[in-house]
């Protein structure tokens, strides 16, 4: 049975949220509840927008949202990649660098605007509880692969200093994972 998802965010208590994933919003099922900003215009139109683009992707919401983080930050870098190259052209002419050039003043604003679409994506997602809800997610998978190490090591019957050597060798080939470039570290 698979763990029914639940707001992701904390009571003043400090502890989880008991309510469901969208209780009370029109993204039932994922992010924050609505005592927990989950009813919020911006937040009701991420989960719109990352509904879609999971659909039209075959991916779940959580990573939608994360996909549209990474484009408006990637479309922010590209704008300021053409703004570093017109601006050491400007320089190496000859220019002034405390004033740029008037043809640089629609990439300066589109930067601005780049950023500010970027920033408010990321709050979104934030809003949204995503980060939280994957990191549960994370450890649920991890739980569950302790479990099964533990339980295929049980099925052995193995005395204490090997099963000890083996989850060692377990530990060393997760750590040595992580180090790739693949890796989460």
């Amino acid at each position: 049975m698979p763990y029914p998802a639940r707001c992701p965010a904390r009571n003043l208590n400090g502890r989880m949220c008991d309510k469901p994933a969208g209780q009370g919003t029109h993204h039932r099922g994922y992010g924050t509840c609505i005592w927990h900003k989950g009813g919020q215009r911006h937040v009701e139109e991420a989960w719109a927008m990352a509904q879609e683009i999971a659909a039209e992707r075959n991916i779940t919401p959580h990573e939608a949202l994360i996909e549209l983080v990474r484009t408006a930050t990637g479309r922010a870098a590209w704008v300021d990649g053409v703004l570093a190259t017109q601006m050491r052209e400007h320089v190496e002419g000859g220019g002034d660098p405390m004033k740029p050039p008037p043809s640089l003043t629609k990439w300066l604003a589109q930067s601005r605007d780049e950023r500010k679409l970027a920033a408010a994506t990321a709050k979104q997602a934030v809003d949204a509880g995503v980060m939280v809800a994957l990191e549960r997610r994370l450890d649920l998978e991890g739980e569950l692969v302790a479990s099964a190490l533990s339980a295929a090591l049980d099925s052995l019957d193995l005395d204490h200093e090997q099963r000890v050597r083996a989850l060692g060798a377990a530990q060393q080939h997760l750590l040595g994972a992580a180090a790739l470039p693949g890796g989460t570290t």
